[in-house]
């Protein structure tokens, strides 16, 4: 009977030194990302000031290909920050009472301008119920509901908030590939991306539906996915 509780503590020892290493792994990498920020923002100020110089067309095609790539990596990095700071217990939910509308405007004037410039058209259906979550955690989980919207969607993208008695359905809604039935069970896995549209694998590392669950639960909400294939999907939580 000894032998069998010494092993139960062994082995309870040992996941605790497990659970530790990987929040020191989590710690340091969001470290690492926060670090690396630094110097690529300051990459895609010194590449917006060359695009404002006299350039012949080949430079200024490079200078433009320059900027994407920064970019690109910016929003990579932003994402393994936010991943690793949800699995070191760096976000703390905390709620606020607040109107919705304030938050989803300014995400829609944002997102707009982007959708303009990728020749998608974004309707934005708003709400003014208020609410309360915790604001910057919601505006985390839209933001990665319109990027990767944007990545998948057709022409045509629905940002929309709808009442619900005291509470508001949120719907990010796009009209492009959709879901296959056998992508459905890992869309929310970390680095998983759906084949049904290979060419954005240079856009992403598969990260961004991993945070909005994470961020889902602690807001303590749940993701619906409504997808045809050929037809577009619909992602859609609830707040109160």
């Amino acid at each position: 009977m000894e032998k069998i509780k010494d092993k139960y503590r062994k082995m309870v020892q040992e996941l605790k030194n497990c659970e530790k290493i990987s929040n020191s792994k989590s710690y340091f990498l969001a470290q690492a990302a926060h670090d690396l920020r630094q110097p690529l923002q300051a990459l895609h100020i010194f590449t917006a000031m060359l695009l404002e110089t006299k350039l012949n067309k080949e430079q200024e095609d490079l200078a433009k290909k320059i900027e994407y790539s920064a970019e690109n990596m910016k929003n990579l990095l932003s994402n393994y920050l936010d991943l690793s700071k949800l699995d070191y217990g760096g976000f703390r939910y905390d709620e606020k009472e607040f109107c919705l509308r304030h938050l989803t405007d300014k995400i829609a004037e944002e997102f707009a301008f982007i959708c303009k410039l990728k020749g998608i058209k974004l309707q934005y259906i708003p709400c003014s119920l208020k609410i309360k979550s915790d604001p910057i955690l919601v505006e985390r989980m839209l933001r990665n509901l319109l990027t990767n919207a944007i990545k998948y969607t057709k022409s045509k993208i629905v940002f929309g908030c709808k009442r619900r008695g005291n509470k508001v359905l949120i719907s990010i809604i796009d009209n492009g590939c959709g879901i296959a039935d056998e992508d459905m069970p890992y869309i929310f896995d970390e680095f998983y991306q759906s084949g049904q549209n290979p060419s954005n694998r240079r856009h992403g590392a598969g990260l961004g539906l991993a945070i909005v669950k994470k961020i889902a639960d602690l807001v303590h909400t749940k993701i619906r996915v409504n997808t045809t294939v050929g037809k577009g999907t619909s992602f859609s939580f609830n707040l109160g």
